[in-house]
């Protein structure tokens, strides 16, 4: 048998495995699917077994009775915008707080996961033990959830935003500690080794072979980060950690199904906005601005 037979010989052998190990993949995650839905009771008749139809139904219920001859009179008028948006300055209010939180949060978490990201990264941190600790410290951080942790925080804080800060800023900090980290392990390493062999300290490095390299990236992942906790935090006012959230928590408690919406709509555009910034705000750091 030539060398070119032997070869297709093992191409097909090897296909034919890993096909074999692609369909042995596909039906066991096919079957744990399958059995997810079921005990979840997706498709359950205990709960009724059309789950599209049960969401359509509350969506239904979500969209206020809105008249078009009306629709600009105040808010003593039923069917009008101010009838939907009763309460538009006090949302508006703890709109605002809720944004607050978030930067606030963002900012403590993204400065404790800088620090922490020099520590437990391997170019940077020789000693294996601080390594370790750090590394675990951050992904016992990721596990916790952080409506679980703002339970605690409020009974230990009581009812307000600190709560809510303080637990945006432990989940952003164990987030963006393991994302810094992987950033600052993929800098070009022949920079710190000619800093290294000139006798430069750990400090100086980090100062002038990594930041440079990796703030854009920094600056990317803690915009993004951002988003997310303003989501965080309109959320965590549910469990009364401040924020808008507190809003819709009441609107929840009295089923008043219309100002479900009126709230989301107003914690989107709040996130659009957010996220326009932060889009512009990439964008200059990466140099797309002056581009166009």
């Amino acid at each position: 048998m030539t060398a070119v037979a032997e070869f297709e010989v093992l191409r097909r052998r090897t296909l034919r495995r890993q096909r074999l190990e692609t369909l042995v993949g596909l039906l066991i995650f096919s079957a744990v699917l399958l059995l997810s839905f079921q005990r979840s009771q997706f498709f359950s008749s205990d709960i009724g077994g059309d789950p599209l139809g049960r969401i359509g139904d509350f969506l239904t219920r979500m969209v206020p009775d809105l008249k078009g001859d009306v629709l600009l009179e105040d808010r003593r008028t039923t069917g009008s915008m101010a009838w939907w948006f009763y309460d538009l300055p006090v949302w508006l209010k703890l709109g605002w707080q809720t944004v607050e939180m978030a930067i606030v949060a963002t900012v403590l978490g993204a400065i404790g996961g800088l620090l922490a990201s020099f520590l437990c990264a391997r170019n940077l941190m020789p000693i294996a033990a601080v390594r370790f600790t750090v590394r675990r410290t951050l992904e016992a951080i990721r596990t916790l959830p952080d409506l679980v942790l703002a339970l605690l925080l409020v009974a230990a804080f009581g009812v307000g935003p600190l709560a809510g800060v303080i637990t945006l800023a432990i989940s952003t900090m164990g987030g963006l500690g393991k994302l810094f980290a992987e950033i600052n392990e993929e800098v070009d390493a022949r920079q710190l080794e000619a800093m290294e062999a000139s006798g430069t300290g750990l400090v100086r490095k980090i100062r002038y072979g990594v930041i440079p390299q990796v703030l854009p990236n920094y600056a990317s992942y803690t915009l993004i980060r951002l988003e997310g906790n303003l989501a965080g935090a309109a959320a965590l006012g549910i469990v009364g950690a401040g924020g808008i959230g507190i809003e819709l928590q009441r609107a929840i408690t009295y089923t008043e199904f219309d100002t479900y919406l009126a709230i989301l709509l107003l914690i989107v555009g709040m996130i659009f906005l957010i996220d326009m910034a932060s889009e512009a705000i990439r964008h200059r750091l990466i140099g797309l601005g002056e581009a166009r």
